[in-house]
Order: C-alpha cells, then structure tokens, then sequence
C-alpha cells in the first residue's frame, strides 16, 4: 500500500512555482536502468492518480552512495516534476512536486513524524567520521534561491526567539561583543564534496543559549535566511556542541557567496544545515520542514551516520 505525505515551503512556492510536494517512501524496488525506473515511476503515479508521459531529465550523485533521478510527468502544457532517491541501484523514496492545488483533490496523505528518522547513534565519538565524501580545495558555492540583494548593515540584525525566556536580537557588533572562538573543522556537503580544515569565527551556538534560556519543551531549531531559504535542526544537536554563528571565514569577514553578514556552522551535520545569510532563528516544540526537508533531506543530517535523506 502507497502512503505518502504532503508538505510544502514558502520559497518552493513563491521561487520555483511548487504548491506542495507529494513525498512518498518506496521499499523492495530494485533497478538496472533508467528504463526500469520510469516502470517505477509510472506505477506509483498510477496508485497517485495521475497520468503523463513520463520524460526523464537528468540525474546527479549525491555522496558517493546515492544518485537523485528527475523526471517529469507531461500533460496539459504543464508538468509534474518526479525526484527518486536511490542507493546503490535500490529506490527508497519518490517526491513529486506539484505545481497546483487542484492536483491534490480526493488525495489523502499521513502525517510525517521524524522521530522515526532520528536513529541514536551507537558511539557519539564517531562524528569525525564522513562515509561516502570526497575532499575537495575549497568550498563550492550554492545560491538555490538566488543571492540576496545587497545587506544594509544599519537595518541586518539577528532575531532569535520562540520557545525562550529572554528573545533578543543583534546587530554584527553585538554579535562580536558577547564573545567568539574559532574552531577548525571540516565542512561536509550532502552532496559529497568536503572541504578539511576550514576556519569559522563568532560567537559559539551555546552562548545564544544560555543568553536567551530555551523553555524545557523545546526540540527544534528553525532558521531562515533573507533569501527565503530556511532549515530545521534537532535542538540536542546544538546544544553542547561546536555550532557557532560564523562571522569569518580563515581569519577574513564572510564573503557574501558564504553567508555575509552570518550564517550558522554545525561541523557534524551536513552544510545544508549550516544556512547562509541568516537573520531568524526560533526554538520550537513541533517539527516543520526546511527548504531541503521538504524536497525529502534528513530532519537531522548527521554526516557520520550519512543521513542524506528521509527514510521513514
């Protein structure tokens, strides 16, 4: 039996013209071909209701155990867009982005719980560990949604709030005011590439945390950039942890490819989670998919267990 849930995220709607996205767990589907996979394609889109011609578009690595399939599903000038997540020729999740709510009618969806994706890891001590990357000189630079435009620093603050006994909001001065570190780490991006030994400078995710003192319901992290993009991270992957509100980058103030004037770095999750140009960022009780959440990416990310992608 198909069951599927529904989401969807402010940028894919305004940016990329996706009302929702359909994210469907697939289990024993094997492949040898891009031939067998438009077979796959067609039967879950059956079971979904929706009937296309089914035209592949590309594909792309993701690590160096996974390649992302894109398909499009054509009718009616219009088009649905089809994402297959496999490993090592092994289908496990299929996402279809839709681009109107009329495709949604008599359809019903169960409700997604990330609990189920966030696995105890056996030995804590294993974060240094990146399975499935390669190094790379230096890092690449992602602009999903388009740089933003050019930061007034007299108006660019940092809110963080929510859940939390003392909100509070800083300018880039305060920022360096309440204390930084560097640290020295390697940068790990889902898509397989890692950079060693980059250096961050700011102040540390903890010292926000004991400034603004989380409520004892909190679980999530939410994080929004000027770009619209956002992320979520599990509030006990912070906490006593090396995240730090990255000011410089190898002793230099950010680049704006990079985050200018802050972005957030967490060395153990994947870069994903690490959202550049950030301006927000909320505690919270209840789960809400990211930008990359929504398209089928890990609620948590950790890089050690090669959390990529959903699986529940």
């Amino acid at each position: 039996m198909l069951e599927c849930y529904l989401t969807s995220h402010e940028a894919l709607r305004d940016k990329k013209g996706v009302e929702a996205v359909i994210d469907c767990p697939i289990s024993g589907y094997s492949f040898k071909s891009t031939g067998d996979l438009k077979w796959i394609v067609r039967e879950v889109v059956k079971k979904l209701g929706f009937e296309g011609e089914i035209v592949f578009v590309s594909n792309e690595n993701i690590g160096t155990t996974h390649i992302l399939y894109n398909y499009h599903i054509v009718f009616n000038k219009e088009y649905i867009g089809v994402r297959i997540v496999t490993r090592e020729n092994n289908v496990y999740r299929i996402l279809l982005t839709i681009p109107a709510k009329e495709y949604l009618r008599g359809l019903t969806f169960k409700k997604y719980k990330p609990d189920k994706d966030l696995v105890k890891p056996m030995y804590e001590h294993y974060k240094s560990y990146s399975p499935g990357q390669y190094y790379v000189p230096n890092m690449i630079v992602y602009a999903i949604l388009g740089f933003p435009k050019e930061i007034d620093l007299s108006k660019w603050k940092l809110e963080v709030g929510g859940l939390v006994e003392k909100p509070l909001s800083f300018r880039l001065s305060e920022l360096y005011s309440i204390g930084i570190r560097t640290i020295r780490t390697s940068f790990h991006c889902v898509t397989g590439w890692s950079v060693r030994e980059v250096e961050f400078t700011g102040p540390m995710f903890q010292r926000l945390i004991d400034l603004i003192k989380p409520r004892d319901n909190v679980k999530w992290v939410y994080v929004e950039s000027l770009d619209g993009y956002s992320t979520i991270i599990p509030y006990e992957e912070i906490i006593d942890s090396e995240a730090l509100i990255a000011l410089e980058m190898n002793r230099r103030p950010l680049e704006p490819e990079h985050g200018y004037p802050a972005r957030l770095v967490i060395p153990h999750l994947y870069g994903w989670k690490s959202a550049k140009w950030v301006y927000k960022i909320d505690f919270i009780e209840e789960y809400r998919d990211g930008y990359w959440e929504a398209l089928g990416y890990h609620p948590r990310g950790r890089v050690d267990l090669e959390e990529r992608f959903k699986k529940a």
